[in-house]
């Protein structure tokens, strides 16, 4: 199983995405079919592809964070699955890729969701 399945897999079960093609578009910022088409070809996470997804993780983390605040410990499940995953993202760069670190970028931060 590739890291991509195993993202997918993870993040389905724990019902932040619903189907490939949300998983897709609004996680890795690819077209509708592209993990059926990465999975057809037992193909895994290109750079950047890894990168789209990582920070859509950590938006989900940030808001996680937040709803923590106004939840307690409501919010630790979902919390903990994404933390898993962005660890798992970020050892995946390192290890295939080289990419020692990824720059957060504004768009990801909490007080800038709408």
């Amino acid at each position: 199983m590739t890291l991509m399945e195993e993202v997918y897999d993870q993040l389905t079960e724990s019902a932040f995405v619903e189907t490939a093609e949300e998983f897709s578009t609004d996680w890795c910022r690819r077209s509708r079919s592209w993990f059926s088409v990465q999975k057809n070809k037992q193909s895994d996470f290109s750079i950047p592809v890894s990168i789209n997804c990582l920070n859509k993780v950590k938006l989900k983390i940030a808001m996680a964070h937040m709803r923590k605040q106004k939840l307690g410990g409501i919010a630790d499940s979902d919390l903990r699955v994404l933390q898993d995953v962005r660890a798992k993202l970020e050892k995946h760069l390192l290890e295939r890729h080289r990419v020692a670190a990824v720059a957060e970028l504004e768009d990801t931060r909490p007080e800038n969701v709408s």
